[in-house]
């Protein structure tokens, strides 16, 4: 008789051996016509994401009131 086992393999993944979590952030877009465009950006950094956000934005072509970026806990 055989029994199934099932292990994980997430201990012995490479995620796991070098403590990698994901550092999602959350972008607002706000434009002078009241529209709001919203993005989830994986970065490294704060620094980062804003410079991602701010490509975003330049890509719209719209006029760009501010941008707001969040970091997603």
């Amino acid at each position: 008789m055989t029994h199934p086992v099932q292990t994980s393999i997430i201990n012995h993944s490479r995620l796991y051996a070098n403590n990698y979590y994901l550092n999602l952030y959350q972008a607002f877009i706000n434009t002078e016509d009241g529209e709001v465009y919203e993005y989830e950006i994986e970065a490294d950094t704060f620094h980062d994401a804003t410079e991602k956000a701010e490509e975003y934005a330049f890509s719209l072509g719209v006029d760009i009131t501010y941008i707001e970026v969040y970091h997603m806990v």
